[in-house]
């Protein structure tokens, strides 16, 4: 029975040392929105670059296709509108080293949320810009 308690005391002492503590969590959960945000600022390239086609493709569509325009327009909007968002996210994100592990963990957890978001955005922005691209470059020839 005595080595039974060693043995359990031994497991419980070795599940405790292999929990990380609220620190880790926290450092873990820091790694992981900052590697959201690199990931979404490798895009930041390709919003400029998509920008920048769409605005040639719509000054040079036939003037007089006003839907072509639109969509055009409607195009460059959203894919400024997924850059501004990820320099919103920048502006607002505080490191939250001078929180308590908790309060910063919450933190990193709404966060974690917003930098996704911005990432689906760009996205999204990104597949309709080829998708009017690749639409009317066939068209503006």
């Amino acid at each position: 029975m005595k080595n039974l308690r060693l043995a359990l005391f031994g497991f419980a002492l070795l599940g405790s040392a292999c929990s990380p503590s609220p620190q880790q969590k926290v450092d873990t959960l820091q790694q992981e929105v900052l590697a959201l945000h690199d990931s979404a600022m490798a895009k930041m390239g390709a919003l400029y670059a998509g920008r920048k086609d769409l605005a040639y493709l719509k000054d040079s569509v036939l003037v007089q296709d006003t839907l072509a325009q639109r969509s055009l327009t409607t195009g460059i909007d959203h894919l400024a509108r997924a850059d501004e968002g990820m320099m919103q996210w920048m502006r607002a994100y505080r490191n939250p080293d001078d929180q308590a592990p908790e309060e910063a963990l919450r933190y990193l957890e709404e966060e974690k949320v917003k930098i996704e978001k911005v990432r689906q955005e760009i996205a999204q922005s990104l597949r309709a810009a080829d998708s009017l691209k690749a639409h009317y470059r066939n068209t503006s020839k």
